[in-house]
């Protein structure tokens, strides 16, 4: 979960032009950066919020009262708030497109006219050993909102796999307020 919630600044990419697009095969999260920045695909700075529905979390041996309490927790959503400065817009690195290091990297990343198609594998996922996860993020964008699809699969170190699916729709709400995450 914790590779998932690293991925959320991925998704409030917007680009400014109509006709850039972005196609990376087994890239790092930095290669990526740099292809975007490249590209002239630019994000809107300020608060952006991001509202985030859990619509399915399975985990292999989950006692059935933690799986009653998550699946209470799935029909809620979940909304966070946080700052994009100029130069965080101007100058995004790696740790903006998901973990950084070679533990994770896309197979594949197609971000242009509007959409946005990518799959990530993580040999380590959190930096736990014997942990993975491959995930796949689907969805539109535009450079005030983008509506996000992402379906992840994995196995704990423990052995246990999981499997989540989530929502997420994030809007540009204008100048940052102070009260946002970093």
């Amino acid at each position: 979960m914790r590779a998932t919630i690293a991925l959320i600044p991925l998704l409030l990419l917007a680009a400014c032009g109509d006709d850039a697009t972005v196609e990376k095969k087994n890239a790092s999260t930095a290669e990526v950066a740099k292809s975007v920045a490249d590209a002239g695909m630019k994000l809107k700075p300020g608060r952006w919020e991001l509202t985030m529905k859990v619509a399915k979390l399975e985990v292999e041996g989950m006692p059935p009262e933690a799986k009653q309490a998550m699946q209470q927790m799935m029909g809620q959503s979940q909304t966070f708030a946080s700052c994009l400065t100029q130069e965080q817009v101007d100058k995004p690195d790696g740790g903006f497109f998901g973990q950084q290091g070679e533990d994770c990297r896309y197979d594949s990343f197609t971000m242009g006219d509007g959409k946005i198609d990518a799959t990530m594998t993580c040999k380590s996922a959190g930096g736990q050993a014997g942990a993975a996860a491959k995930m796949k993020m689907a969805g539109t964008y535009s450079d005030s909102t983008y509506d996000m699809t992402m379906n992840m699969d994995g196995t704990a170190p423990n052995g246990k796999t999981m499997s989540v699916a989530m929502s997420m729709n994030s809007k540009h709400m204008g100048a940052c307020k102070g009260d946002e995450a970093s």
